[in-house]
């Protein structure tokens, strides 16, 4: 009985780890921010509408880079060496992965089976493939390889200095989190078109004239996809690996509520203060900078623990005057450097992918999706860890629990605050993540089913719809809601934590969208543009938050009357939501949408 093989072939999962890991900690770098709210306001003396304007900085950042991460991300370049000892054969094609470990894990057995079906004008030439030898050698640079790494060092180094820029006031801080969000958003974008590239079976046309070799890779149709996977058995792995990528990011939010719990902790800031890193003769020394040093170390670090799946190939070997160093420039030399197009370029295919997705049907759905989404994440992210420090009362209530005593003076009852909120959202994250992956296995074997189409409308409905509904509930609530009488699932803990989880269905939804309306090369971008539109949402709603909560530009002290304070911004969020995921539900389609043209315009120069 032969063991059934893992869930992504070893080429798909070795990146999708990587990635879903650099997602993390850029995820975990972004949310920091919103996690020491309370102490930059307590602190640093600004009020909620700086705060705001600090956070939503970020996405405006963000947003202008996304499409550039998944244009870059998606480019190769490569040369081809193949030789064929078959005379005579014309259009073969030979399907494969990338990989021999791929092919073990789809099982090498049915291959001779499937290359006879795909072999195209072949009458003259029945056993050409079956008997033909081919060897092939590709050196080849993936852009995507490249990004996300570079990408990953630049946030955290920025994400390093931004204690320095808050101390140095609240406009360095917005710059800060702008360049944050510059560098951060080719990330995703990188990761997806990677997901795309891994996951997506291409096939290798060879032809044969008066002795010439002419070898290419072209996409394969959905048609000829549908008749292969049929043979071998091969199912949907799309919605899986963009799943386990996804889930990186609810990682990498437990994670930084999980790391504030523990360092914001009264215990861990006596340790602190006792190994030199707080000032014991503060009165309120700082330990919130401690958390902002450790995620950026450790975005350093995973780059050079993933080395073996990114490109650094650019970052080594510089000023070594070795023969071999010698030689890996004069090789790398003779392609194409994926970074070295023209600004003007890049930009024409930005406009390109632009107006390519905005005019398909399908692209104008996830763009929908993708506002809805960015409001309801982006606004909950941010003003997340606040909502529930405000809405608990927890300020006023963990102050009398820290001793005051001159040998604790310097704890900060504020950070203390916060660790306790931040602990309320460890398990809605992790459950995310959890779910998340769910999803997209799920999906994938949902999708085989009902079809791809009903399954992204199903469940993209109520990843939207879901939260836009406790959202609403929530800014029902009155101030005698908030005194914890009620039981568990109606505490507004847990359900703004229900909230977050349920919106991990979309996993399976408009996160895999572009992997299946848009060729490999286009998907990255298609996704980063869906990603452009939830950034300048959530810049928007974030923003938005900070004026509403923000009364006369004085700071608002915790009270009872907390709900009613995000009553008008839940009620935004909950609209945008619902209407962008119902939106999507009525017109996404699963179809091949964006990039043929390019794609018959490629084949035609081919066969020219």
């Amino acid at each position: 009985k032969t063991p059934s093989p893992p869930i992504l072939p070893p080429r798909a999962l070795h990146w999708s780890i990587a990635a879903s890991t650099a997602a993390a900690i850029s995820y975990a770098d972004r949310g920091t921010s919103a996690i020491a709210a309370s102490s930059l306001l307590d602190e640093l003396h600004w009020n909620e509408s700086q705060l705001g304007q600090v956070q939503s900085a970020f996405f405006v950042g963000y947003a202008l880079t996304q499409v550039f991460g998944g244009v870059l991300g998606g480019r190769s370049s490569s040369s081809t060496d193949a030789t064929m000892t078959e005379e005579g054969s014309c259009n073969s094609i030979a399907i494969g992965s990338g990989s021999s470990d791929d092919d073990d894990y789809y099982g090498k057995d049915k291959d001779a089976e499937e290359t006879k079906l795909l072999n195209i004008n072949n009458s003259n030439t029945a056993t050409a493939i079956s008997s033909t030898t081919q060897q092939q050698q590709q050196k080849r640079q993936e852009g995507y390889r490249r990004i996300l790494p570079l990408s990953l060092v630049l946030t955290g180094i920025t994400t390093l200095l931004f204690p320095m820029a808050a101390m140095a006031g609240p406009n360095w801080a917005i710059l800060d989190r702008f360049s944050l969000g510059l560098l951060e958003g080719v990330l995703l974008p990188a990761a997806m078109a990677g997901v795309s590239s891994t996951t997506t079976t291409t096939t290798t046309t060879t032809s044969s004239t008066d002795g010439i070799i002419v070898a290419s890779d072209t996409t394969t149709t959905s048609a000829t996809l549908e008749r292969k996977n049929s043979i071998k058995g091969k199912k949907d792995i799309k919605a899986t690996a963009s799943a386990i990528v996804i889930a990186g990011c609810y990682l990498g939010s437990a994670w930084a509520y999980l790391s504030a719990w523990i360092i914001f902790s009264e215990t861990s800031q006596v340790h602190l203060a006792q190994w030199g890193f707080l000032q014991q003769d503060s009165d309120s020394a700082s330990v919130w900078p401690v958390l902002f040093y450790i995620n950026g170390i450790l975005s350093l670090f995973i780059t050079g623990m993933f080395s073996s799946e990114f490109d650094l190939s650019g970052w080594r070997n510089n000023g070594s005057n070795s023969s071999s160093s010698k030689n890996n420039t004069k090789k790398y030399d003779e392609s194409t450097d994926i970074l070295s197009s023209s600004a003007m370029v890049i930009m024409k295919d930005v406009i390109t992918i632009a107006k390519e997705t905005l005019s398909a049907k399908s692209g104008r759905a996830i763009v929908a999706a993708q506002i809805g989404q960015g409001a309801l994440l982006y606004s909950i992210a941010s003003w997340g860890p606040l909502y529930l420090e405000r809405i608990a009362d927890v300020s006023t209530t963990t102050a009398t629990d820290v001793d005051t005593t001159s040998s604790l003076s310097f704890v900060s009852s504020t950070a203390v605050a916060a660790s306790i909120a931040a602990s309320s959202l460890i398990v809605p994250q992790i459950t995310q993540a959890l779910i998340g992956m769910s999803i997209g296995v799920g999906a994938d074997k949902l999708s085989a089913t009902i079809g791809s189409r009903l399954t992204r409308r199903s469940l993209q409905f109520i990843s939207g719809v879901g939260p836009a509904m406790i959202l609403v509930y929530l800014s029902l609530l009155t101030s005698d809601s908030n005194s914890g009488d009620g039981t568990t699932f109606q505490s507004p803990a847990f359900l703004f934590g229900a909230a977050q989880t349920i919106s991990a269905i979309s996993l399976g939804a408009v996160s895999v969208s572009h992997l299946e309306v848009a060729t490999p090369s286009k998907s990255g971008a298609v996704y980063a543009l869906g990603n452009v539109f939830a950034a300048i949402s959530g810049s928007i709603t974030v923003t938005l938050f900070g004026v509403l909560l923000d009364k006369d530009g004085q700071q608002q002290a915790a009270t009872t009357t907390a709900a009613s304070d995000f009553s008008l911004p839940f009620q935004i969020v909950a609209i945008l939501s619902a209407v962008g995921s119902i939106f999507y539900s009525l017109s996404i389609e699963s179809d091949l949408e964006i990039g043929m043209q390019e794609t018959k315009k490629d084949h035609q120069s081919k066969s020219r």
